[in-house]
């Protein structure tokens, strides 16, 4: 079978398409015939290694977070999956592996997709989908309070927006003049231009930003909370307490968490805020809860562009540019037969 893959860790964002043995299944574990592949900014840490931090790969690595497609066959433990079943996943972004023919998945971490969605909206939705419930969670957000999502027009903030919605949460969410009757019309409460303003000068009082633009709006971000308010960053740094959230870690990488995370803690300490961390993890129970939402309200994820198997590397330039307005995919194209 064909999957995308990288030898090592390298400033140049390049993948390549190899021969690889198709994937052998244990007895707890679902073979999944790929239809279509999300493509994610969490590709652009892996192949850099910015991700070490976290993750420490095997090469060669096939990429690739989030997919959908068709159970091909199934382990002998697994019951809630049989031959046929059109499914979504994100895979642990320790091992990654979802751009390829067929993948291995552990049969927890899979969920039948909803029927109105086509494989392309399917694979739009685990990685964002999955990262918004775990958001929340961190949050604990309430009913009534107001929520600001920095750059939230793209495939994160089209699932956070409806879903911060329907918790009765007010939005504001910013972006380029293009995308405003985009996140208007998935139900943001307000947009903010950020090329003709500050958001900062607008606006104030906020109980929860979702940062997902990194260090370097930390301060803007932490100024619009109220006393008591809440940053939870998608895409700055851990801290010591996502370390003891989290669990699993070295010795090294939580007194590494802490003292990046450190100067983050004490500049929203002093303002009597807080700030966390969130590296997002598979987790087939929240996602399957948020496809009986998804399934219900009848969302279905705008699509930036699609892209075939072979135009891989064009597909990572594109997310590299941070300017899609939804989801960005590529389709997998058909492999060989298993005999």
């Amino acid at each position: 079978m064909k999957a995308v893959q990288i030898y090592g860790y390298s400033k140049k964002l390049e993948a390549h398409i190899n021969d690889v043995p198709i994937p052998r299944i244990n007895k707890h574990q679902v073979l999944i015939k790929t239809n279509v592949a999300g493509v994610d900014p969490h590709l652009l840490l892996a192949i850099t290694g910015k991700v070490r931090i976290f993750d420490q790969y095997d090469f060669p690595l096939t990429l690739g977070n989030e997919l959908s497609g068709v159970i091909e066959s199934v382990g002998e433990a697994v019951t809630d999956f049989k031959k046929g079943d059109r499914v979504y996943a994100l895979m642990p972004l320790d091992t990654m592996g979802a751009f390829a023919e067929y993948v291995v998945a552990d049969a927890n971490i899979v969920v039948k997709m909803p029927k109105h969605l086509t494989f392309e909206e399917g694979a739009a939705i685990p990685l964002s989908a999955l990262t918004v419930v775990q958001a929340f969670d961190v949050l604990n957000v309430k009913p009534g309070a107001k929520l600001f999502i920095p750059g939230g027009t793209g495939g994160f903030g089209q699932i956070a927006i409806p879903f911060a919605r329907s918790k009765k949460l007010f939005v504001a969410v910013s972006g380029s003049e293009s995308s405003r009757h985009l996140a208007l019309s998935i139900g943001a409460d307000q947009f903010i231009d950020y090329q003709k303003q500050n958001y900062v000068e607008v606006l104030k009082d906020f109980d929860y930003v979702i940062d997902t633009r990194g260090v370097s709006e930390f301060r803007k971000e932490l100024r619009i909370l109220k006393p008591g308010g809440k940053l939870l960053s998608l895409n700055a740094v851990p801290n010591a307490r996502f370390a003891i959230q989290h669990g699993g870690f070295s010795t090294m990488q939580r007194l590494l968490f802490g003292a990046i995370g450190m100067p983050f803690d004490i500049a929203a300490h002093l303002q009597r805020k807080s700030y966390d961390f969130l590296y997002v993890q598979p987790n087939g129970k929240q996602l399957k809860n948020i496809t009986q939402w998804i399934d219900e309200a009848g969302i279905k994820p705008t699509i930036d562009s699609t892209f075939a198997f072979t135009q891989v590397n064009e597909a990572i330039a594109k997310i590299a540019k941070g300017t899609a307005q939804g989801k960005i995919l590529m389709t997998i194209q058909e492999g060989e037969t298993i005999t």
